[in-house]
């Protein structure tokens, strides 16, 4: 566990004597680059830690897949190299033991918007699902740390308004089970890559396109070799915030409830920016000279719905994905 405590002493000038206060520093980690969604919520909450705690907490951050891939990253978070991980939400499903109710997460157009999405993972059947994980992973949820663009997909030579015109088409995708089956669905040909790996991936001709949301696109200057993006909108998806186990103990309550406050603080101000993100971000690639496509969804939502009684049928949970669309209504 590299929980580093440091002994802080306090020069009492009125007084005589000293005294001192024990300190935190935690080791906060994820795969995006620097100056992505990810690292500028990591950063902003890694600041709010710091005000809130009176100093009592430093949070270092490594980003970009520094310490390992997204898997690595589970590992070291549930052995305690590392203390605090931000990654989708969804992706906890890496440390939930079977059945992975947390994949059905990924399933496309599984959720209607983004406030959808929020009130999901504010409902008792994410804390159930999420608990399990917990368990598994030794770790706890601290909270969601704020919304991420929905997911499309960009091309290099290809310009795509359908799913007609995807057949063959070799694409980037995460190397998680509905994003594969989504895109075989669609026509295309996926390939699971890493994150870390995207860019070499592209110029080595592995894959012509590659699945992304449309702030990350820009953010990681995708558009110096994509000439198209395709804004199908299937997925929508937040910020997580977890904390390993034994970390989490070692805090006084006082300290507990910072981290909790941090976070939430953290995602009133991700989400406050979120739609100007995406506004400057569709600004910055057509400046760029990137195509952007918004399709019509109800071919693609078409073809998807099978992916997710798929995975219905093999977690054995037969109607998850109408209890999850009941929360949208309510």
């Amino acid at each position: 566990m590299k929980i580093r405590r440091t002994i802080i002493m306090l020069l009492l000038v009125a007084m005589s004597g000293a005294g001192y206060a024990s300190g935190f520093e935690f080791r906060l980690a994820h795969v995006a680059p620097i100056g992505s969604t990810h690292d500028i919520a990591a950063r902003e909450f890694a600041g709010r830690v710091q005000h809130n705690s009176g100093g009592r907490i430093a949070v270092k951050i490594f980003a970009n897949s520094s310490l390992g891939t997204l898997p690595e990253l589970w590992g070291q978070l549930k052995n305690g190299a590392i203390d605090l991980f931000v990654q989708d939400v969804g992706a906890a499903f890496m440390v939930e033991p079977p059945p992975k109710r947390l994949t059905i997460l990924h399933a496309p157009y599984l959720f209607e918007s983004q406030e959808h999405f929020r009130r999901f993972c504010r409902s008792g059947l994410f804390r159930e699902m999420m608990a399990r994980a917990e368990k598994a992973g030794n770790l706890r949820y601290l909270g969601y740390l704020g919304d991420r663009a929905p997911r499309g997909f960009s091309t290099t030579k290809r310009r795509v308004s359908s799913p007609g015109e995807m057949t063959g088409l070799k694409l980037r995708v995460p190397p998680v089970t509905p994003f594969v089956e989504a895109y075989r669905a669609w026509g295309a040909s996926p390939t699971p890559v890493f994150a870390k790996d995207i860019y070499t991936s592209v110029k080595t001709g592995m894959v012509e396109g590659i699945d992304q949301d449309l702030v990350s696109f820009n953010q990681a200057g995708y558009y110096e070799f994509q000439k198209y993006y395709t804004a199908i909108d299937y997925m929508r998806s937040g910020l997580g915030l977890w904390i390993n186990a034994d970390s989490w103990r070692l805090l006084p309550q006082a300290l507990q409830a910072v981290l909790i406050t941090s976070a939430q603080q953290t995602a009133v101000h991700i989400n406050s920016i979120t739609k100007r993100q995406i506004n400057e971000a569709e600004a910055a690639i057509r400046q760029q000279g990137v195509e952007l496509i918004r399709p019509e969804p109800g071919k693609w939502r078409k073809l998807a719905l099978p992916v997710i009684l798929r995975q219905e049928e093999r977690l054995g949970e037969k109607g998850l994905y109408r209890k999850i669309e009941a929360i949208g209504l309510q």
